[in-house]
């Protein structure tokens, strides 16, 4: 096997051990040396070798361990095996290393080892393996669909470390997981795998514009004479590597395939705004939205697998201010309960809609304005004592509407709303085949921003938000 810089990094990272400031090794409650890291985190560009890398330390790990459970998610067991499991195949056997003391099994996915130790594909789909597998150790492979709940699920479950690797084009909870001290970051770019095939490689570097060329992020010169700079007669004779890097990135802005947003994530690896996001809300303390003496209204946007989300607004001197309330889906919600909460749902007519709303403390006063795609939960909520349920305003283009109203607005959310958060710098237009950004939005992680514009549009209907 030959190892990478990336491979050599987490396979250091899995076997380094804590130690206090004397220098004594730090032990847990039953004894056993404390590892230094419990989530090693894979972040960069494309084709910097995370994957392989991963896959060669899950093997090694398998060969040299007994009795370990080690496993692979993504937001689905299909997506999972379409893409580690497939690369895991091509890459053992590519190796010499497929069935080599270890035996396929095909109908479940899984590498069984002769030291009794197996490496698992699953899905974060099937909430039943989520919430009831126990592994050793966990891989996250680019879970930008994947919720904090069922990390979080998936985290309390893992005795060992979790291996996470993506591309930071998006912002989530892993930003939050790097503040965590038995957190190691990996970082990596295609630069660091020297086995990158030339056709990717060229693909990447394709997409950096002149304005991140070295000798216009050094000040060495301007963008604009960086642009008009004739690199055939280097007149102001910068070293060779600078001009042909400048040349190149010439000729990627002339071919039109140089994208900023894309040569910062994928060539190197940084999280970077995307063009077409839509949002610019603004965070807020708990205390400074208690302050707000302001009537309190709800937005809902229901979900059975996909989160179904609750929200409190108050909207105060031009300010729309809104804390998250729920994210969880129904039916996760139903996998946690107890007994007997789940037999007190099915003896009442309305169910889990007022179990929850009675749970969160929705004052029974507030106006909730929720999807109109569940009437009967609409009906519930009604019946369960919340006569101000009523049907989100949903006419011929109310999205594009519901997003200018907001943008209207000053949009404050809770430091508590990390879903919220999460959704509103996600959140973003449409582009078409050209990279031409379009007034319809992404239809991708909007639950929470769903429940802002109802209740925004709602207020502007009532003549409370009088912004036209």
């Amino acid at each position: 096997m030959k190892a990478t810089i990336v491979w050599q990094k987490n396979w250091d990272a899995i076997h380094a051990m804590a130690f206090n400031e004397d220098g004594s090794p730090k032990l847990d409650k039953d004894g056993r040396h404390e590892r230094k890291y419990r989530y090693i985190i894979n972040e960069g560009s494309s084709r910097s070798s995370k994957t392989a890398s991963l896959i060669d330390c899950y093997d090694l790990y398998a060969r040299e361990n007994s009795n370990k459970r080690l496993t692979v998610w993504r937001e689905t067991k299909t997506s999972c095996k379409r893409t580690v499991l497939n690369d895991a195949l091509k890459h053992l056997k590519k190796t010499g290393r497929y069935l080599w003391n270890q035996y396929f099994n095909k109908t479940e996915s899984v590498f069984q080892y002769i030291t009794g130790s197996t490496f698992e594909i699953h899905g974060c789909d099937d909430e039943e393996t989520v919430h009831g597998l126990e592994q050793d150790a966990a891989w996250f492979n680019e879970p930008y669909q994947v919720s904090k709940e069922v990390f979080d699920q998936i985290d309390q479950r893992t005795s060992d470390f979790i291996f996470i690797d993506w591309n930071p084009k998006k912002s989530h909870f892993i930003e939050d997981l790097k503040k965590d001290s038995r957190t190691l970051v990996i970082h990596s770019t295609f630069k660091d795998n020297p086995f990158c095939p030339t056709e990717q490689r060229r693909k990447i570097l394709g997409y950096q514009p002149v304005k991140r060329c070295y000798l216009v992020e050094n000040r060495m010169m301007t963008e604009v004479d960086a642009q008009q700079y004739n690199c055939a007669e280097n007149e102001k004779e910068f070293s060779a590597k600078n001009v042909q890097e400048l040349f190149r990135c010439q000729e990627n802005e002339y071919k039109k395939s140089a994208n900023d947003f894309n040569w910062m994530v994928y060539g190197l690896g940084l999280k970077s705004e995307k063009p077409n996001r839509i949002f610019h809300f603004e965070e807020i303390s708990i205390h400074e939205y208690n302050l707000i003496r302001a009537k309190t209204y709800n937005g809902c946007d229901w979900g059975a697998v996909h989160p179904w989300a609750i929200i409190e607004a108050k909207y105060y001197d031009g300010g729309l201010y809104i804390r998250e309330l729920n994210y969880t889906s129904e039916n996760g919600i139903r996998s946690k309960m107890a007994p007997t909460e789940v037999q007190a749902i099915k003896s009442t007519d309305e169910g889990i809609v007022s179990w929850l709303f009675n749970k969160l403390g929705v004052d029974k006063n507030n106006i909730i304005v929720c999807d109109n795609n569940k009437t009967t939960k609409i009906q519930a909520l009604r019946k369960g004592g919340w006569e101000n349920a009523v049907a989100a305003l949903k006419a011929a283009g109310s999205i594009t509407d519901g997003i200018d109203l907001l943008n209207n607005l000053r949009v404050y959310y809770t430091s508590d709303s990390i879903n919220l958060k999460y959704e509103q710098e996600n959140y973003s237009r449409q582009t078409d085949r050209s990279g031409i950004v379009l007034d319809e939005p992404e239809d991708l992680d909007n639950h929470l921003m769903d429940c802002c514009r109802y209740v925004a549009l709602f207020l502007q209907h009532l003549g409370i938000i009088n912004i036209i």
